[in-house]
């Protein structure tokens, strides 16, 4: 096969692929799994207390203090019926986890994907250095994963290795996980994936020495954030943070397909590459054709329902009188007030199935002047017969 008819093939495919996979995305998808994932910082560390920047491998154990937070987080935890206990490669959160697995007779599995994010050039470093380290992963949870920590790793790489761990937690089948781990790394990975994020919480309230944060979900169907630290979290964000979240996974995309595709080239395998590249276009174009339909539906959520508020419905006499059945019986009281003080002029039943017009009565006062013009009549003519009487 010639370069061109290869190119040609190659694209072929991946615009196939990604006709499919929109075809897919609109059928109906089965709930996976939801999983109860509660996050815990470790206990204060020697480098804690000294006030420097320390992500090495396995890294300084505890403080006395440590040694008596990590008791009082055991016993706090205790009502929980965790099934499944992880810690990092790192000795601090080992160390944290200890007293917990020993009152359960558990022995907690070793994830290095949740160690803490590399310091890089901030290394054993305090004071300001912390700014620069904690600024990274603030671009990340804001979508720009491809900065790195100077010296350190990128976006890509600390949410590979972290999706990774819990990827693994998932498929243990745990439904009531807890992960000890560090401080920037829950704060980073939590943000930057549950639904639900509230940005100002990493800025107000940044986690302590074995603080807590629990989730739910799932890898395929996302996470929701239930609490940081106890502070229960709203599962339904505002409008901005929607939106904000709807751009994000439009630029997140791109730079994750073009981190898969390097980790590709790594490689040497020219059909992990083609692989990666037809992944690539596929994802990049599904989050393309989901932010239009994530932004108008974020929009249209966000409009107040308008509420109508119908007026009391009354029901005149007449239509009260309509509705009631025949051989119905009702108060005299109801009746009176239906007719009100005039009663109604009858019309005989066979006038109105002959459809004549109604007879129309005369008056009361007619009736009563009848006699007195009869009386009238009979004086006056008695009066005119009286002469003749007379002469006769």
């Amino acid at each position: 096969m010639t370069p061109g008819m290869r190119r040609l093939s190659v694209f072929l495919g991946s615009a196939l692929a990604a006709a499919v996979l929109l075809l897919v995305s609109a059928l109906p998808a089965w709930a996976a799994q939801t999983i109860t994932l509660t996050w815990v910082r470790h206990a204060q560390s020697t480098a804690n207390a000294a006030g420097i920047i320390d992500s090495t491998v396995p890294g300084p154990g505890l403080t006395d203090l440590g040694d008596v937070q990590a008791v009082a987080i055991a016993e706090a935890l205790a009502p929980n019926a965790y099934d499944g206990i992880y810690v990092s490669d790192m000795i601090r959160t080992q160390l944290t986890a200890a007293p917990m697995a020993a009152e359960r007779g558990m022995t907690p599995d070793m994830l290095g994907g949740v160690r803490e994010i590399s310091a890089g050039i901030f290394e054993g470093h305090g004071g300001l250095a912390g700014i620069g380290y904690v600024l990274p992963p603030a671009a990340w949870v804001l979508g720009a994963r491809i900065v790195p920590v100077l010296g350190g790793e990128n976006g890509n790489g600390f949410a590979a290795r972290v999706d990774a761990a819990v990827a693994d937690i998932y498929r243990s089948g745990d439904l009531n996980p807890v992960v000890f781990s560090h401080g920037a790394t829950i704060m980073a990975w939590t943000l930057m994936n549950v639904v639900n994020p509230d940005l100002l919480l990493a800025v107000t309230h940044p986690l302590g020495n074995t603080d807590v944060v629990v989730m739910t979900g799932s890898p395929e169907d996302g996470w929701t954030l239930e609490s940081w630290d106890g502070i229960a979290v709203n599962p339904d964000p505002g409008l901005l943070t929607k939106l904000l979240l709807d751009v994000r996974a439009l630029v997140v995309a791109p730079q994750t397909s073009l981190y898969e595709i390097g980790q590709a080239i790594r490689t040497g395998d020219l059909t992990a590459v083609l692989a990666a590249v037809r992944a690539g276009v596929v994802n990049v174009a599904t989050a393309v054709v989901d932010f239009g339909r994530a932004v108008v539906r974020d929009i249209i959520d966000a409009i107040p329902r308008p509420v109508t508020i119908l007026p009391a419905r009354t029901t005149p006499a007449a239509a009260q009188s309509a509705r009631t059945p025949a051989g119905a019986v009702t108060s005299s009281r109801a009746r009176a007030g239906a007719a009100g003080s005039v009663r109604p002029n009858r019309v005989s039943a066979p006038a109105q199935r002959d459809g004549a017009e109604p007879a129309v009565p005369r008056p009361a006062a007619a009736v009563r002047q009848a006699p007195a013009e009869r009386d009238m009549i009979v004086r006056k003519g008695a009066a005119q017969r009286s002469p003749d009487r007379a002469a006769a």
